[in-house]
């Protein structure tokens, strides 16, 4: 059974969604543009430094609220799939399936408008075109994201759903966000050593995203001249944190509890 279709139009059609990861991050990426430039040189190589740092951050950001939702869908419908992976010819496997083709499409679509929106607001603010280098390797590194905070996203509400209560979904689900928002720009205002950039997941991502809009080679510290970073390890470490993820993801379907959505309650 093949849900990826109804899910990616669900997601799709989702206001708060589009309000939260694009109409939001769209508006602080105007806040970057034309309040917090003040200082910027109109260098190009700064200009260019300045812009794909911002965009490679409020992407991130962007991803994680696609994750947030994410698990907003598994909470709602853990009593649904326990029943359906044993009475229905859904499966585990199915339905993570399912997960990740619409999440891959989902981070895709928000990649793609976020970039719009970047090349657009910074152009006009520097009155130069700012446009991506690598368009391409852009859509890989946004299918690779949102398919890694789909894994994120549920194992962690598949971890509260089976063993804490639906009680700390609400915390569970905004876990991504912290760290995307916490990592993201620990990496644009420290020198973090090299060796973490490459364990992060979030770092990997954020890495290979200023790397695909710049053409340039990512440092441990973003839009400086700090240690340089190699995009091969990059993708590999992303790679492997969202295999890992989606094989968790998967053990822990095939043990979900039937919960019923009042134990969420925090009345």
């Amino acid at each position: 059974m093949n849900l990826w279709r109804p899910y990616a139009k669900a997601m799709l059609t989702n206001a708060s969604l589009w309000f939260w990861a694009v109409a939001f991050m769209a508006f602080w990426l105007a806040i970057g543009a034309f309040l917090q430039s003040q200082g910027v040189s109109t260098d190009r190589s700064a200009v260019v430094a300045y812009t794909t740092s911002w965009y490679a951050v409020i992407v991130l950001i962007g991803l994680s609220l696609l994750a947030a939702a994410i698990a907003g869908s598994i909470v709602y419908g853990t009593s649904s799939l326990a029943y359906a992976f044993r009475y229905t010819l859904l499966t585990p496997k199915g339905y993570l399936v399912s997960l990740i083709v619409g999440s891959a499409i989902l981070g895709l679509v928000l990649n793609v408008v976020l970039l719009g929106a970047t090349a657009g607001l910074f152009g006009a603010r520097f009155s130069a075109a700012v446009l991506p280098a690598d368009p391409i390797a852009l859509l890989g590194v946004s299918l690779l994201g949102g398919v890694f905070f789909m894994g994120l996203s549920a194992t962690l509400t598949l971890v509260g759903i089976n063993h804490l209560g639906l009680r700390s979904s609400n915390f569970v689900g905004y876990v991504p966000l912290l760290l995307s928002f916490v990592l993201g720009n620990a990496q644009v205002y420290v020198a973090l050593p090299r060796w973490f950039v490459y364990g992060s997941p979030f770092n990997d991502l954020t890495s290979l995203l200023y790397q695909g809009y710049s053409g340039a080679t990512p440092s441990v510290q973003l839009g400086s001249s700090s240690l340089s970073l190699g995009w091969v390890p990059l993708l590999v470490g992303a790679v492997l944190w969202t295999g890992l993820l989606a094989l968790t993801t998967l053990l822990l379907l095939r043990r979900i509890r039937v919960r019923q959505l009042e134990e969420g309650r925090q009345i």
